[in-house]
């Protein structure tokens, strides 16, 4: 024997307005992670993004060729976007 059974959903407005919410955060967490990801650090910033000194940042510079390959240079100051920071640090 087969069931079949016809279900009727209906929201009220503040459930609307309580899911539209939760698809604006998440949309906009999204969007600032992406903004993040993407986000030129200088030496000192991608020191601490990394998790170590400004000195040892500079050490790991001049020894690992893949570090000195992401580097972006403008105007003279060397930039490192987040997102190529942990792909090295993820093959280091």
């Amino acid at each position: 024997m087969i069931v079949t059974a016809t279900y009727e959903h209906e929201l009220s407005d503040a459930d609307i307005e309580r899911i539209a919410e939760r698809i604006a955060e998440r949309v906009v967490r999204k969007l600032k992670q992406d903004e993040d990801q993407n986000k030129l650090l200088n030496i000192t910033e991608s020191a601490k993004y990394c998790g170590v000194s400004k000195e040892t940042f500079w050490r790991w510079r001049k020894r690992y060729k893949n570090l000195q390959n992401i580097a972006i240079t403008a105007g003279g100051v060397v930039q490192f976007r987040a997102e190529d920071l942990d792909k090295f640090l993820e093959s280091k």
